[in-house]
């Protein structure tokens, strides 16, 4: 989809499209960052922002952070 990329709720038992999410691509860029570990934290998330991005610390702990509550929020991680 252009610069954004599309993930179906995996935490449901059968694939329901109305649990369809779309993610920007640093979203995108976390997931599968996380997909390649067998856990992950919110700090962790700010280390790969500050690696792939270059972005100052503080940014990349909020936007971890944020996205970390996201995830949460729509059932797409567990804490």
């Amino acid at each position: 989809m252009g610069s954004r990329f599309m993930i179906v709720n995996p935490s449901s038992s059968v694939i329901n499209l109305t649990d369809v999410y779309t993610l920007n691509e640093s979203a995108a860029f976390l997931l599968s960052k996380c997909l390649e570990c067998e856990s992950f934290e919110t700090a962790d998330l700010a280390a790969w922002l500050l690696e792939e991005y270059g972005i100052d610390a503080e940014l990349a702990n909020a936007d971890a952070a944020a996205t970390a509550d996201e995830w949460l929020r729509l059932e797409l991680a567990e804490s």
